[in-house]
């Protein structure tokens, strides 16, 4: 039995936004430097990426190996992140995490504009597999009911294209919250590259004084809440071990209490083609009563089993422990 939602079209009309003041967004620089980085960053992932597919694997491969030695800092952090999660892994197979994290964020980092571009015009189906559970499939087939929907998700897999599925399902417009980078151009041409598919930004410092308004405007909010906070922070415990975690989701599901879709887009062994996975839709009174630090500490159990569908997908590189005490062998294996 065919799936009608495949054979919904991407389009390159974004939906209309809801009339809601959201914050400044800070550009940052736009001098002569920070135009000579843009452009010869926008040139070498542009060459790089037009590279036919026999050619580009193997190069991410080797820069993924390299990039450990190369890369101290994050492989360090990445390591500790992994042994935390994966306790029971061997030395080498926490290498081979580290080099597919590598290699996996090189992919997206190379592919995802034009992959982006690609897609618009075509069905769904074109290049999505859809993983529904029950009650996302409702909420997908009902394009939303223009309710607004609070979307929990993680930097795993490809989650640059998510908004392809979730704003021609209806739920859009969609907004993410970013800390954009120091350069203007750089900054310019990622918001252009969003806004194009109705996937819209929020500066991080303001967005919790315009989510809540967005959401009752129908609004989807797209929160990726795996990293370390650094500002108004709770601790929960992630993979088991004590986390510096966001509070807004918390906030935000007492506050307005819309479905919570738990999604991510991952790929596959095909390079154009990929897994859009919505295991389950919390009920926001779930989290009515539950302190701060319990709403972390559950949103965080749903992450995870996000992350173990594909950890080679995952974003170990980030720090995620910073300021906390570093993980031994013997803490790991225990």
């Amino acid at each position: 039995m065919s799936d009608p939602l495949l054979d919904v079209r991407i389009a390159d009309a974004p939906p209309e936004s809801p009339a809601v003041e959201l914050p400044p967004l800070d550009e940052g620089p736009a001098g002569v430097r920070q135009l000579v980085e843009y452009l010869a960053l926008r040139g070498l992932t542009g060459g790089l990426a037009a590279l036919p597919a026999s050619l580009l694997r193997p190069l991410e491969a080797l820069l993924a190996r390299a990039l450990p030695t190369l890369d101290p800092r994050h492989a360090h952090g990445a390591r500790d992140f992994l042994r935390t999660a994966f306790p029971e892994a061997d030395p080498g197979e926490v290498e081979e995490l580290l080099r597919a994290a590598y290699r996996h964020l090189i992919d997206v980092t190379l592919r995802a504009d034009r992959l982006r571009a690609r897609m618009v015009g075509h069905r769904i189906g074109d290049f999505f597999d859809l993983e529904l559970c029950d009650e996302a499939r409702e909420l997908f087939e009902a394009r939303g009911h223009g309710q607004g929907v609070l979307g929990l998700s993680a930097h795993l897999g490809w989650w640059e294209l998510t908004g392809h599925v979730l704003i021609p399902c209806g739920l859009g417009p969609a907004y993410a919250i970013i800390k954009p980078p120091k350069n203007a151009f750089l900054t310019r041409y990622m918001l252009r590259s969003r806004a194009r598919m109705g996937a819209l930004c929020l500066p991080r410092h303001g967005a919790m004084r315009a989510l809540p308004a967005l959401l009752r405007a129908g609004a989807t909010t797209q929160l990726l809440v795996d990293q370390r906070s650094v500002r108004g922070w709770v601790e929960a415990p992630f993979f088991g071990r004590p986390a510096n975690c966001d509070r807004t989701f918390g906030v935000l599901a007492r506050r307005v209490p819309k479905p919570i879709l738990v999604y991510a887009c991952l790929g596959t062994e095909d390079p154009e083609r990929f897994r859009f996975v919505a295991p389950r839709v919390l009920d926001p009174a779930e989290f009515a009563d539950l302190q701060p630090e319990e709403c972390a500490a559950r949103v965080n159990q749903h992450i995870e089993s996000l992350i173990r569908m594909a950890p080679d997908q995952y974003f170990w590189l980030h720090d995620r422990f910073r300021g906390r005490d570093p993980l031994e062998p013997s803490s790991a294996a225990s």
